[in-house]
């Protein structure tokens, strides 16, 4: 029955476990919720595919160049989690990114892809192009006809390396994505790293040097979900940040560092 209603809202990819084979390590966003976690019996874990191929070159990463996904999540929450309540008798409470359990984990024990090295996980149709969502409930695990006693182990990628000889941080100067999300004055060695490898905001070279995600954007498998689709950049400059209201700003994953550290990245590019 949940994945029936998740498909109305062109999610694909939705499983259930046992709250209990999840790894919880956060269990303070659980509790600042209001939520009691020994009443907690199920997660329902779900893929969010946000790839489009845009027709021009890109200087900011993909999940990034529509609006925040975070807006996404809430809206689907806010109606999906009452339909959810209604049909299983049962609170559900919705999570994304600030997550108490460790989601690409559970995503996996869900059967929703594979947990590739670059710490990601591997979808078979969108590859690593997903975010993970997850609904926490009280309705026990036999509502989704899973067995709390059964077996649930994740499942991985076949190690490659692919991702991790692509992977910049090789170079020694740490993740690309934290760098260019570092706030304040960046050192001459990190300016170089932002501008060697094109990147104004986020990284996706380790996901796209992946064979299961080259494969995905090869068979042309984009996104379904139309909030993904509209209004993107795909090049961001400094006069567009500039030309944002803040309403307008705040609506961008690159906006929660502020426009002070997007735009000392933007004028590395000459943006």
């Amino acid at each position: 029955m949940f994945r029936a209603i998740f498909r109305e809202y062109g999610v694909e990819y939705a499983g259930a476990v046992p709250f209990s084979a999840c790894r919880v390590f956060a269990e303070d966003i659980i509790i600042r919720r209001g939520i009691e976690p020994q009443k907690l019996k199920t997660a329902v874990l779900f893929l969010v595919p946000y790839y489009v191929a845009d027709a021009e070159a890109g200087n900011i990463s993909v999940y990034a160049r529509a609006h925040d996904y975070h807006l996404f999540f809430e809206r689907l929450y806010a109606d999906i989690t009452p339909r959810l309540e209604a049909a299983y008798g049962a609170k559900f409470y919705g999570f994304a990114d600030k997550s108490a359990i460790a989601e690409v984990y559970a995503a996996s024990l869900a059967r929703l892809g594979k947990i590739g090295d670059s710490g990601l996980i591997i979808n078979e149709k969108y590859g690593s192009y997903v975010f993970i969502g997850e609904i926490l409930t009280e309705a026990p695990p036999e509502a989704f006809g899973i067995d709390e006693r059964g077996d649930f182990e994740p499942s991985y990628c076949n190690h490659c390396g692919a991702c991790k000889k692509a992977c910049p941080m090789s170079e020694g100067l740490g993740c690309l994505s934290m760098v260019t999300q570092k706030k304040g004055e960046l050192t001459p060695e990190e300016r170089d790293f932002i501008l060697r490898h094109g990147s104004a905001w986020g990284c996706d070279i380790c996901a796209a040097a992946c064979p299961y995600t080259k494969k995905a954007v090869a068979a042309g498998n984009v996104t379904p979900i139309e909030f993904f689709k509209t209004d993107r950049i795909a090049h961001l400059t400094a006069a567009q940040v500039e030309a944002m209201d803040k309403a307008t700003f705040r609506e961008r994953a690159f906006a929660w560092r502020g426009k002070k550290t997007i735009l000392r990245n933007l004028e590395i590019f000459g943006e």
